[in-house]
């Protein structure tokens, strides 16, 4: 598409808590236009919202679709986007490893780009560079993450991305207890890096990230207080994203 032209854009799970907040900060986003807002609904449609993905791509043309929907209807979704040649942005949670390696075959077969990133914000990007350079410095790592009460996976897509960033940088080890009293007390164990979800009502994301070895500690904290801070992030994804002939995960490409 040429350089000076808009992004056409649209946005699936646009009533949802997240997407509603993106679709309405991407109306006044420089370089994008949004064409259409996909919701569940099939009654009660405003202008611009669509409850059939395919009448939306053959009317309004989208070159990027920016996904806040729910797993696993989220990743049928990105399959059909490529399919029919638009780009998927996807903030979705839930996504196996597997999920993410058969959108990037996708990707890879259909010649064409997606982003697939566990987080928008810029503070939980900088939080897993952070942590990728602490590694190597320390022998143990655990994961404090905090969501709202509604939030359907844990841990989170973005403890995970951490938790396997650490993993590749440094060597991890996580002591087991001799005796565990209660379940699940110890949390949950990601190639060696601990993680402990939280789920309540009254907070929106939070992540700590502990290291530690036999000499100090160190801890990394990242704290979302609205959800106004994902849309920096999906704004250069969508403008990255329409002109990507591969699959990208994550945002540190796109953070500078």
């Amino acid at each position: 598409m040429a350089a000076n032209k808009a992004v056409r854009v649209a946005i699936a799970g646009a009533r949802g808590k997240t997407g509603s907040v993106v679709a309405a900060a991407l109306r006044h986003a420089p370089g994008l236009d949004v064409v259409g807002r996909l919701v569940r609904t099939n009654s009660n449609l405003d202008t611009g919202e669509y409850a059939d993905f395919a009448e939306l791509a053959t009317t309004q043309k989208p070159d990027v679709l920016i996904d806040f929907t729910v797993y696993p209807a989220s990743k049928t979704l990105a399959l059909q986007a490529l399919s029919l040649g638009i780009r998927p942005v996807i903030g979705t949670s839930g996504y196996t490893l597997a999920d993410v390696e058969e959108l990037r075959e996708a990707c890879s077969r259909l010649k064409i780009g997606a982003v697939y990133a566990p987080n928008f914000s810029i503070g939980a990007i900088l939080t897993m560079q952070f942590a990728k350079i602490a590694a190597p410095f320390f022998t143990h790592a655990d994961i404090v993450e905090t969501h709202h009460a509604g939030k359907k996976d844990a841990p989170s897509g973005t403890a995970i991305a951490t938790a396997r960033i650490i993993s590749q940088a440094g060597r991890m080890r996580c002591e087991p207890s001799e005796t565990v009293r209660v379940e699940g007390a110890r949390g949950a164990e990601v190639d060696g890096v601990g993680i402990h979800s939280i789920r309540m009502p009254g907070v929106i994301a939070s992540q700590e990230v502990i290291f530690a070895n036999d000499d100090e500690t160190l801890v990394i904290r990242h704290t979302t207080s609205t959800r106004t801070a994902f849309v920096s992030g999906v704004i250069k994804a969508a403008h990255a994203a329409a002109r990507l002939d591969h699959f990208v995960e994550g945002l540190g490409e796109f953070a500078e």
